[in-house]
């Protein structure tokens, strides 16, 4: 049997975007090339590698078997390739920079944080890596001003002009950064399980007139406190010492309270003894936790973070502004 022809890197990154894509737009997208021109990558491929990597019909694209035996591997083959890029950066007297990644201490405990960073630990040991326990707002000031890398962000995404406005506003974030949003959670209310509000499967705002309810302090801003505010207008509200989120939730818990919750903590599932979550009717608002960058190619590792970031999230969604790229 002849020995296969050597096979150009971009023929394989190509390969792997529309396997993970299984789209042609989205994956011309993210490659910066045209619909043609990927479809022409494609086919080069598959003619040197004289077998049928995809099904193409109309309607979908789908991975024959033999392509999908050979996705891991060439992702294998990409990963190995920045690394010897970046060993030979550094043979050339380039500074290695140390990748700075910000994630808040509220951010620990949860699964995806986990899930990304001891994920990427273990497959690169050997990239220089900073986790920064600053507050969101210090981290998205240094992801604009490119101090920062990458950031695991928790709230809502806001425009920039809105961010700048309200200084003290921690659980926001500015849209122009490019985010991958990893999961969203809808803003409702954690119940001890006793209360008779846990009756309601939706919590209506007829049942919570003058109730005395734990509620978020300033630092979340008005775009989350403003139509909480208004779905619970007729409920006394409290804000405790402790206005975060699990401080608000805490105090709950303690004075057996309703109270706001995100939903990030945890907190009212089948196997909490003693509080429950409920939405609210009419309170659609929801928070998401994103992972975040400064512009592309600033550092070769951040590339490489994001790129793994989306091959173990495929579900995520990529976000600029307030539309959704992908």
């Amino acid at each position: 049997m002849a020995a296969l022809p050597e096979i150009e890197l971009r023929l394989l990154r190509a390969f792997v975007v529309l396997a993970e894509e299984l789209n042609f737009g989205r994956a011309a997208e993210r490659l910066n090339v045209t619909q043609p021109a990927l479809s022409a990558q494609l086919r080069q491929l598959e003619q040197r590698l004289d077998f049928q990597l995809f099904e193409r019909s109309t309607r979908r694209v789908g991975l024959t078997q033999k392509g999908a035996a050979l996705l891991e591997p060439a992702r294998t083959l990409l990963a190995e390739s920045r690394r010897f890029a970046g060993l030979a950066s550094q043979l050339r007297g380039r500074a290695h920079r140390r990748l700075i990644f910000g994630a808040a201490l509220y951010t620990f405990g949860i699964p995806e944080r986990e899930a990304l960073l001891e994920a990427f630990f273990a497959r690169h040991p050997d990239v220089p890596f900073s986790v920064s326990p600053l507050w969101q707002r210090e981290m998205g000031e240094a992801l604009l001003r490119g101090e920062a890398d990458l950031a695991l962000m928790l709230g809502v995404a806001v425009p920039q002009t809105r961010w700048e406005s309200e200084p003290a506003a921690e659980v926001m974030f500015p849209d122009t950064l490019t985010r991958l949003v990893l999961r969203r959670e809808r803003v409702g209310l954690l119940l001890p399980r006793e209360s008779p509000l846990a009756q309601f499967e939706e919590t209506p705002p007829a049942a919570l007139e003058g109730v005395a309810v734990a509620m978020l302090g300033g630092p979340h801003g008005t775009p989350i406190l403003g139509p909480v505010r208004k779905a619970l207008a007729g409920a006394s509200l409290v804000v405790p010492p402790e206005p975060h989120g699990m401080g608000v939730e805490r105090y709950g818990r303690q004075f057996r309270l309703p109270a706001v919750s995100l939903g990030w903590f945890g907190t009212g599932g089948a196997d909490d003894p003693d509080m429950i979550r409920r939405p609210v009717e009419g309170l659609t608002l929801e928070t998401e936790l994103a992972l975040v960058r400064a512009p592309p190619g600033r550092h070769q590792a951040a590339d490489l973070f994001w790129e793994e970031a989306e091959a173990r999230f495929p579900a995520a969604r990529l976000c600029r502004g307030p539309e959704y790229l992908t």
